[in-house]
């Protein structure tokens, strides 16, 4: 049994289509979609912030087929053609299913209102699709700022924080060969993040350094670990060090002191600012091997 409450329409509707269509009732209203057979829909090359995910489509063509039902697309109008704005997936599911000899007549489409940032902005916040990575988001962000869109505007729109629209435009903005080695899977996107933080420009080369130690350890993704381990500081050989001081180093005789009969010598070598104060003989020398230039 259910309880009416103050906002229950007319007792005397019959169809939710009835009570959209009664003026004097606020509480129903109708949306309109409309059938569009699938193969007139068309892709605007470049928009998707959603590379098509081949095994999605699969799932998703397979569920069609055993009669799943789907979210109307959203699609734009331009001189008689018919674009899509959201539901790519389900636009790819339905030409496979139909390439497979599957009888689908038509997808439920609506009418997308707004403008070309307004098309961004909601593609980035659709539920429907597969999410967005931290660089997929970055890119639309970006794209988004181009519009004249403010960070604070993007991250309204998005239920985020102002630094979340930084950092995903800052690795929006990292060099191409982060994004490659984020794009192939190598590295994840929250990872190289925090190495373009770090180590800006250098951030690609780091990460190929660590991708490299992680395929020795017979892993094919770049750990946290190795990506630690390859930007650390790393101190030269002994045997690098011993060279080093044999081709840079000073040597001078001090007198000898009283009652010593060998002779002392001193060694004057250049020791990095950064180190400077350490005690330790070996962090002085290993750092002096590692930044000046032999002669």
């Amino acid at each position: 049994m259910t309880t009416p409450n103050s906002l229950t329409p007319k007792a005397d509707f019959v169809s939710l289509k009835v009570a959209a269509e009664d003026k004097n009732n606020p509480t129903v209203s109708k949306v309109t979609s409309f059938a569009v057979d699938p193969r007139v829909l068309e892709v605007e090359e470049g928009f998707n912030a959603r590379p098509l995910n081949a095994d999605h489509v699969n799932e998703m063509a397979l569920a069609q087929r055993n009669g799943a039902t789907f979210p109307p697309l959203e699609v734009r109008v331009e001189d008689g053609r018919i674009i899509i704005v959201d539901g790519h997936h389900r636009h790819a599911a339905s030409l496979q299913n139909i390439a497979a000899g599957f009888d689908i007549k038509s997808l439920d489409v609506r009418h997308f209102r707004g403008n070309d940032a307004d098309r961004v902005a909601h593609m980035i916040t659709s539920a429907s699709g597969l999410a967005l990575t931290p660089l997929q988001l970055g890119v639309q962000y970006r794209k988004l700022m181009g519009y004249g869109w403010t960070e604070d505007q993007i991250a309204n729109r998005r239920g985020k924080s102002k630094q979340h629209v930084k950092d995903m435009v800052q690795l929006a903005e990292a060099n191409s060969d982060v994004h490659q080695l984020v794009n192939a899977g190598q590295i994840s996107g929250t990872a190289a993040l925090k190495a373009v933080k770090q180590h800006g420009n250098k951030a690609g080369a780091v990460i190929q350094e660590g991708l490299e130690q992680a395929r020795a350890e017979g892993k094919d993704k770049v750990t946290p670990k190795a990506l630690a381990r390859s930007s650390a500081p790393r101190k030269p050989a002994d045997k690098l060090i011993v060279s080093w001081l044999v081709a840079n180093a000073r040597v001078a005789q001090i007198p000898a002191l009283a009652g010593y009969t060998h002779r002392t010598l001193s060694l004057a070598i250049s020791i990095p600012s950064e180190v400077a104060d350490s005690d330790d003989l070996y962090t002085l020398l290993a750092n002096a091997a590692s930044h000046n230039t032999t002669t």
